[in-house]
C-alpha cells in the first residue's frame, strides 16, 4: 500500500520540460518533512492519509513539530553544533580514582578484580592487583600479605556490593575495599590528597571510586544533561537562548552521586567543585535512579556554555570561545592567506598572540572572547572564584626564587611563576588566564559567558546565525547571496518577534516555498 501511495508522485520524466526548480507535490513534501524532523520516512498510514487531502498544510507541519519525535531533529542538530562527546579521562584521572580492571596486569586475565593505582604502587610495591584468592585477616583484623617472587606483596580480595549495581557483588582487592575515612597522614579519604597517599580505599559501597561501568553511565548522563538543557526552552516555547543563559541544570542519580562523591577526586582535568553546591544535593537518591530533577547552579554559570560537558569537551578558554563563534555566531576564526615572516623575525617571538605574526588575525578576536571563560579552569571545569583564586598572589610570584624553584601545585597550575619573555615580567604572580588582558577584557572575565551572549543577542548576530544553521540543515545547502540579502533578514526578524521561539523558526523554514522546490 505504501508503495502505491508513493507511486502517485510524478516520475522524473514528467519534469523533462520543467524549469530548473519545481515545487514538490504533497507526498514528496511529507517525506521531506518527516525525514528532517523525525529521522524516518512516513508510514503507510501517514502516506495514505494524504491521498484525499489537498496538501500538507501549516497545521500538519506544526503538529509534527509538537510531536516528541521532533526532538530527534533537535538533538541531531545540536550534537553537530556542540560535539558533546567526552571520555572517561575527562571525568577523573584514571591513574588516581578509577577502579582499574586487573586485566591490564599481564600475568592476570581476571577483569573483575578491581584495584587502584596508588595503593598498588605504594603498598603492594608495583602496578599489580591483589591475589585471586579471598583475603585473610590476622587476629587484629588486618590484611595478611604474601611476599611474591616479583618482589611485590599481595593481599586477597573481598566481595563488595557496589553503589552502581545494588544486589550484586564484585571482587575488590582488600586494600581498595577499606572503609577508613582518613589516610595514614590524616587527610580525608574523600579528597585527592587522601587518595594520593595510597592508604585510602573506596569507602562504603565503593562510593569514592568509579568503575568502567559506572563511568560510562556518568558520561552518558552528562551528554543527556546538556541535550535536555537545550531542549527545555524549545519544548516550552520560551527563548531559545535561555539554554545559553540559565543557571538551572537537571540532575539524575548518577550525576548526584558524581557531584557528591567523585568530583573532588578529579585532578587533571580539574573539576573539584560541582556547579550545584553539595549542600543542595539530596543524600537519599540512589545512583540507579535515572529520573531528572532541576537544581540551581551557582550564579556565575551560563547555560550549556558552562556545563561540564561543554567545559570538558573544549578544555581551554580559547577553544570554548572558538566553538561559540562557530556554533552561535556562524563566524569561524580563519586567518587570511598571507605570507608569514621568518621565525627569526622579532614579531614571531611576540608572547601576546594578538600581535604575533600570523596569529594576530584570529587572536585579535579570539582573546577578548576567551576572556569570558577566564575564570573557568583550563583542562577542567572548576570555577576559579576570586575569593579562592585572587588575580595575583605574591607567594606564586616569589616561589620560583626558592631553592630549587619549588612552587606548590596551585601556583604551578594556575599562576605565572616565571617570565619566559620580558613582556611577561609584569604579570609574574598573576593568574595565567589574565596575562596580557587589558581593563576592557577584565570586565568580561568578571561577567563570564553570560555577557558575551547578551552582547551578541543585542547585535542580532546570534539570531541570524541560528537561522543560517537551520537553513543549511533543512535545505541541505548554504544560502545564496540573494537569500542572505532577502530571506535571512525576514526570517531573523520573525525569530526575534516570536521571542526566539525555535519551533516557530523551524516552522517558518519548513513552510517557506523554497523548501518545497527541488532541483531538476
Amino acid at each position: 500500500m505504501l508503495l502505491c501511495v508513493w507511486a502517485l508522485m510524478p516520475t522524473p520524466s514528467a519534469f523533462a520540460d520543467a524549469p530548473d526548480e519545481v515545487d514538490v507535490d504533497r507526498f514528496r513534501y511529507l517525506r521531506q518533512v518527516t525525514l528532517d524532523l523525525w529521522g524516518r520516512v512516513p508510514t503507510e498510514a501517514e502516506g495514505a492519509a494524504l491521498v484525499d487531502a489537498a496538501d500538507v498544510d501549516e497545521g500538519a507541519v506544526q503538529a509534527m513539530l509538537d510531536d516528541p519525535q521532533a526532538m530527534n531533529f533537535v538533538r541531531r542538530h545540536h550534537r553537530d553544533l556542540l560535539w558533546p562527546r567526552i571520555e572517561n579521562t575527562d571525568l577523573l584521572n584514571v591513574a588516581i580514582a578509577f577502579l582499574l580492571p586487573a586485566i591490564i596486569y599481564e600475568d592476570s586475565g581476571d577483569p573483575f578484580r578491581l584495584y587502584l593505582l596508588y595503593p598498588a604502587l605504594y603498598q603492594r610495591g608495583g602496578l599489580v592487583p591483589c591475589k585471586d584468592e579471598p583475603a585473610e585477616l590476622d587476629a587484629e583484623g588486618n590484611l595478611i600479605f604474601e611476599d611474591m617472587p616479583d618482589g611485590t606483596k599481595r593481599e586477597g580480595y573481598v566481595m563488595v556490593e557496589p553503589y552502581w549495581a545494588p544486589g550484586t557483588e564484585v571482587k575488590v582487592c582488600g586494600l581498595e575495599a577499606r572503609l577508613d575515612p582518613f589516610a595514614a597522614d590524616g587527610q580525608a579519604c574523600n579528597t585527592i590528597g587522601g587518595m594520593f597517599t595510597g592508604t585510602c580505599g573506596c569507602g562504603p559501597k565503593l562510593q569514592y571510586c568509579l568503575s568502567p561501568t559506572s563511568a560510562a553511565v556518568v558520561e552518558e548522563s552528562l551528554r543527556e544533561q546538556l541535550l535536555r538543557m537545550l531542549e527545555k526552552p524549545i519544548k516550552e516555547g520560551t527563548s531559545y537562548f535561555d539554554a545559553l543563559l540559565t543557571t538551572t541544570e537537571e540532575l539524575n542519580g548518577p550525576l548526584i552521586h558524581y557531584y557528591r562523591y567523585l568530583v573532588a577526586m578529579a585532578l587533571d582535568p580539574i573539576i573539584q567543585v560541582p556547579p550545584v553546591p553539595i549542600a543542595a544535593l539530596p543524600v537519599d537518591v540512589p545512583f540507579t535512579d535515572m529520573s531528572w530533577q532541576p537544581y540551581q547552579r551557582t550564579p556565575e554559570h551560563s547555560g550549556v556554555l558552562t556545563s561540564l560537558s561543554f567545559l570538558l569537551r573544549f578544555q581551554t578558554a580559547r577553544a570554548r570561545a572558538n566553538r561559540f563563534y562557530n556554533a552561535f555566531l556562524c563566524a569561524p576564526l580563519e586567518a587570511p592567506e598571507v605570507e608569514l615572516p621568518s621565525p627569526n623575525d622579532a614579531c614571531s617571538d611576540e608572547p601576546d598572540l594578538r600581535y604575533r605574526c600570523g596569529c594576530q588575525y584570529c587572536h585579535a578576536t579570539l582573546e577578548p572572547a576567551a576572556a569570558h571563560w577566564a575564570r573557568f579552569a583550563d583542562a577542567g571545569s572548576m570555577y576559579l572564584s576570586p575569593l579562592t583564586f585572587p588575580s595575583t598572589r605574591q607567594d606564586c610570584a616569589k616561589c620560583a626564587e626558592n631553592p630549587g624553584g619549588a612552587c606548590d601545585y596551585i601556583c604551578q597550575r594556575f599562576y605565572l611563576t616565571e617570565a619566559g619573555h620580558p613582556k611577561e615580567e609584569p604579570y609574574v604572580g598573576s593568574l595565567k588566564s589574565l596575562v596580557f588582558r587589558p581593563d576592557s577584557e577584565l570586565k568580561a572575565v568578571t561577567a563570564g559567558p553570560r555577557r558575551l551572549v547578551n552582547e551578541q543577542l543585542e547585535s542580532g548576530a546570534m539570531g541570524r546565525c541560528v537561522v543560517r544553521n537551520l537553513f543549511t540543515r533543512l535545505y541541505k545547502r548554504e544560502m545564496t547571496e540573494t537569500e542572505r540579502l532577502e530571506l535571512l533578514p525576514r526570517l531573523a526578524d520573525g525569530f526575534f518577534q516570536s521571542g526566539y521561539d525555535f519551533k516557530a523558526l523551524v516552522l517558518s523554514l519548513l513552510t517557506e516555498p523554497t523548501y518545497r522546490r527541488m532541483s531538476r
